[in-house]
């Protein structure tokens, strides 16, 4: 239960906020480009920390993030690259900051 914690933390955070979000601009939100570079690392730290993450996490996780709100994008992506540098011990809680902060932009 403990290795996929942080998928499901991951996945609760968005999930909750998904009523609540709003849908942005798309000219001020993450290339494309950031996004897919975020997401890889973020998947391959999930991979070391978990050998049961998904083969779809990536696309996972470029279709959360193409829900957060425009705004909300960069700082989201820059959580996430944090998380990817985290011990594998706080990269769950680290994976939770990140769904907040694409859902509720704390």
């Amino acid at each position: 239960m403990r290795k996929n914690l942080h998928r499901y933390l991951f996945a609760f955070a968005f999930v909750s906020g998904a009523g609540l979000a709003a849908c942005g601009d798309d000219s001020s939100g993450a290339t494309n480009l950031e996004i897919a570079a975020s997401c890889n690392s973020y998947c391959d730290k999930a991979r070391e920390c978990n050998d049961d993450v998904s083969d779809d996490c990536v696309d996972d996780c470029k279709s959360r993030i193409g829900d957060c709100m425009a705004d909300e994008q960069r700082e989201t992506l820059d959580d996430l690259d944090s998380c990817a540098s985290d011990a594998c011990g706080e990269f769950a809680a680290c994976t939770v900051g990140a769904g907040l902060q694409c859902t509720f932009g704390l």
